[in-house]
């Protein structure tokens, strides 16, 4: 039987061009390295980058992000969130290792990736076009018998918080509707939410369930409608892949100094 396929999900790390400088109290890039050196120990087959890497999209901060990342010699999966610039992305994460939102095939699963990001947004709401449904439908279409896993940045799901769910995918209806007729989506990643959430989508006319997965800032953390002991620290998730189709997932939380 082949080996699980392990993924490491780090979002909405807000890194700045000077990586002295504190984000509301927090410096982002001292956070995200300590993340880092914990998902190197786990030892990953690949990360998942689901958005807002950049707070203000400079060209800096994306390249201290490709620099950080290379040493791991694991692809890098990325797609962009509100607060990035996406041709800046494009020009600066240059490498064999890193790939933007596309599908990817990752042993027996298809990876997904899509841009949820509406440049005309007010709050950082995001939406889904009809050319990206169209592109989801089709890649969906054409790999009925793969087990799949789709990512974004704006959560299609509601938090239970009411003024970050007036940030979510303003079309999620569209989404999870398409969704419906495909029985190998598996599992459903977001960022944007800077918190660990899990939510199972049961319909009727589909026989497994979809999980939504939220995923903690490796900087600054939003308090979840029932707090934990650890929601204040940094984090990230990791997602293990097995070739039957089935997947187990847990957020792994990190104590850091900051100095």
């Amino acid at each position: 039987m082949t080996a699980p396929i392990t993924l490491a999900q780090i979002s909405d790390t807000h890194l700045l061009a000077d990586t002295t400088v504190l984000l509301r109290g927090a410096n982002p890039w001292q956070s995200f390295q300590a993340v880092l050196r914990q998902v190197s120990r786990d030892q990953p087959d690949g990360i998942f980058l689901t958005g807002d890497l950049a707070d203000q999209g400079s060209a800096g901060a994306y390249q201290h992000l490709l620099k950080a990342i290379l040493p791991l010699k694991i692809p890098a999966y990325w797609l962009p969130g509100n607060h990035d610039q996406i041709e800046a992305m494009h020009r600066e994460l240059q490498s064999p290792k890193f790939y933007g939102p596309q599908a990817i095939h990752l042993g027996s699963w298809l990876l997904i990736s899509l841009n949820s990001v509406l440049p005309s947004a007010q709050f950082g709401e995001g939406y889904l076009s009809v050319s990206t449904l169209q592109r989801l439908r089709l890649a969906l279409t054409q790999n009925l018998h793969k087990p799949t896993v789709i990512a974004l940045h704006h959560h299609p799901v509601a938090i239970g918080i009411d003024w970050l769910d007036q940030m979510q995918v303003q079309n999620a209806d569209a989404l999870i509707t398409l969704l419906e007729s495909f029985p190998q989506v598996k599992v459903v990643l977001f960022g944007h939410v800077h918190l660990d959430f899990q939510y199972q989508h049961i319909f009727s006319q589909r026989p497994s369930p979809i999980y939504f997965y939220g995923c903690p800032s490796t900087c600054l953390q939003v308090t979840p409608p029932v707090p934990t002991a650890h929601a204040h620290l940094p984090g990230f998730r990791l997602l293990s892949l097995d070739p039957n189709g089935t997947h187990r997932t847990w957020v792994q939380r990190v104590e850091y100094v900051q100095q």
